[in-house]
């Protein structure tokens, strides 16, 4: 059964648990699968019982720059929404106020997610993200392999940049064909995140855009957090 909710005005796909009363927040990546629904359909997490919310990433907003005008707004949006969205969650569901969440994304969902449990927004009990970006530095190469940083853009860098704060046990899953440029960022995290998990998956990409890899990653995340 999948339910819909509105939580600090955006609009979630929830999937109910079997007996249990954690919450699990997902967000989903930019490309595939790129909506609450479609990451609900690729990761339902059905191995984890906990309430699964997934919520949407704010439209990427229009801009020259790649990283000033679209991602860090994107990014900033989406987590100075959390905390509302967070409590209207907990009271729409009859989730307890004072137990601790656990939160998962892909992609630029995965950087959401590592920089929440950084700023210590939510509490927060086990983190998994899939092909995550890491830095705003591996984003700018990704997108555009001859980007000028301008000194808003360094800006901009420091303040996105994942800080190995939390004490949360993480799970980072990669693709074997993920994107070079994430690699070392992704590698520098899990050595020195002091509870980190680094899983190399050989058939997957950077998106989550097969049936198979879907299947693959549902396995690694729902064993994680189960």
């Amino acid at each position: 059964m999948t339910i819909t909710a509105t939580a600090a005005g955006l609009d979630c796909v929830v999937l109910p648990p079997r007996t249990g009363n954690r919450l699990v927040l997902l967000w989903h990546l930019l490309g595939t699968p790129g909506t609450p629904a479609a990451m609900a359909e690729a990761l339902p997490l059905h191995a984890v019982d906990a309430w699964r919310a997934y919520l949407p990433l704010p439209p990427v907003p229009e801009g020259p720059d790649v990283l000033v005008d679209r991602y860090a707004p994107l990014v900033e949006t989406a987590l100075a929404a959390l905390p509302d969205a967070l409590r209207e969650l907990r009271a729409e569901l009859g989730v307890p106020d004072d137990t601790p969440v656990d939160l998962v994304g892909g992609s630029a969902g995965g950087h959401t997610a590592l920089l929440a449990a950084a700023r210590d927004l939510v509490p927060v009990r086990r983190i998994a993200v899939v092909n995550p970006a890491t830095d705003a530095l591996s984003v700018a190469t990704v997108n555009d392999p001859h980007y000028e940083w301008s000194p808003r853009a360094r800006e901009v860098e420091r303040a996105l940049r994942v800080h190995p704060t939390t004490t949360a046990p993480v799970l980072i899953v990669r693709g074997a064909q993920e994107y070079p440029a994430m690699v070392p960022g992704q590698n520098a995290l899990a050595r020195a995140l002091p509870h980190a998990r680094l899983v190399d998956l050989p058939d997957l990409a950077h998106m989550i855009d097969t049936p198979e890899r879907a299947s693959a990653v549902d396995r690694e995340v729902g064993a994680w957090l189960a």
